[in-house]
């Protein structure tokens, strides 16, 4: 890194957002001073396939990486891993770091994406107690499950469905999976596609236990106890959960930005409350041009877009964001790509192929 303290950009966040913004305000500005601070020890990479490909050998992880270091310092991007920021002041335009250094900016990017939301667990567990986010959990989880045994995955939505079938498909594991609701996915999959989905799970062995909604995990004669409110209980040795996401917004709150639903609300541009300071990924909540409604989403490709966006804003451009964000999900030999607001509580319509074998659900929000 050089030994400049000032950056005309200063990116937080070492993800695809920030990624992004950085490839985006290189392709305006050839100059200016780019820092991006991550706060895990990698340079920005591929999330998806933590949960996905890495386990059943499609992806490999010297395949993650979104660049090589070469490429980043071709691009004149300095990179500082590890460091995670603890202050911003907005009066200063100064960003400080648990590492003790302070970084003075023109234009600042927020892009910290989150953190999975946490089960209280005793400390005496917690070694055997999982979730994925980053890839230290990825290669933590990963040796686990190279010792099998009885496994309870916890979670309804994209990364417990996901988790479900990447482990029920390692050798040595008796996977049991719990979720809220009537089946995986069950907040977007309308019934028809949910039972097939559920048929598919407990097809491929998987102990599918429906209605479930967690009420404390335990150590028992060496064992765990994964218990719920209805009071059936299960016995396993470790447990592994996504039971979704919270936005890292410590940092807004103390900039005082204006927030919505959770996160950083900004404009079509990506610029929050402070002129000088704008938001993407998951933490940024942009008026949708479509519905007309602010929106905050939690998906790699919309952190990519919105990245790209407030990258160019950044820059001096001054289009408006104008992005559908698609999200993807693989269960099995199922593939899913959606567009939109997708819930099973909207009105469904559902067009199948003559074999059955695909189809497309359009859902419905007054007669749209």
């Amino acid at each position: 890194m050089t030994t400049y303290d000032y950056f005309d950009y200063l990116l937080v966040g070492a993800g695809p957002a920030a990624a992004a913004a950085a490839v985006a305000i290189r392709s305006k500005d050839m100059v200016g001073r780019i820092l991006m601070l991550g706060a895990e020890t990698e340079t920005p990479y591929q999330r998806p396939p933590l949960s996905k490909g890495l386990w059943l050998g499609k992806d490999k992880e010297a395949n993650l990486p979104l660049m090589s270091n070469a490429d980043w310092t071709a691009l004149k991007v300095d990179i500082v891993l590890g460091d995670p920021v603890t202050n911003l002041d907005p009066q200063q335009r100064t960003l400080s770091t648990s590492a003790g250094k302070t970084y003075h900016y023109h234009k600042s990017l927020l892009a910290m994406g989150g953190r999975p939301r946490q089960l209280t667990v005793p400390v005496t567990i917690q070694d055997r107690v999982f979730t994925l986010r980053t890839l230290a959990d990825y290669r933590r989880l990963r040796t686990q499950a190279a010792e099998g045994g009885k496994v309870v995955v916890i979670g309804g939505g994209f990364l417990g469905a996901e988790l479900a079938v990447a482990l029920s498909q390692q050798q040595g594991l008796d996977v049991h999976y719990a979720v809220s609701g009537d089946g995986p996915l069950a907040q977007i999959l309308p019934p028809v596609l949910l039972e097939k989905v559920s048929a598919r799970y407990r097809a491929a062995g998987v102990q599918l236990e429906t209605q479930k909604t967690l009420q404390e995990i335990r150590a028992e004669g060496g064992r765990l106890v994964v218990r719920f409110e209805d009071g059936h209980a299960l016995n396993c040795d470790w447990v592994v959960y996504g039971i979704g996401m919270e936005p890292n917004r410590a940092l807004a709150d103390v900039a005082d930005l204006k927030m919505a639903l959770g996160g950083i609300a900004v404009d079509a541009q990506m610029r929050s409350s402070d002129p000088h300071i704008w938001a993407a990924g998951d933490l940024a909540t942009y008026p949708d041009p479509v519905w007309g409604t602010p929106v905050r989403l939690e998906h790699w490709d919309n952190a990519e877009a919105t990245g790209h966006a407030a990258g160019l804003a950044m820059a001096g451009e001054t289009t408006s964001f104008a992005h559908q964000s698609l999200f993807y999900s693989d269960i099995y030999e199922f593939g899913f790509e959606a567009v939109g607001i997708c819930r099973s509580s909207m009105e469904c319509r559902t067009a199948l192929s003559p074999d059955g074998a695909q189809a497309v659900i359009y859902y419905l929000q007054d007669r749209r």
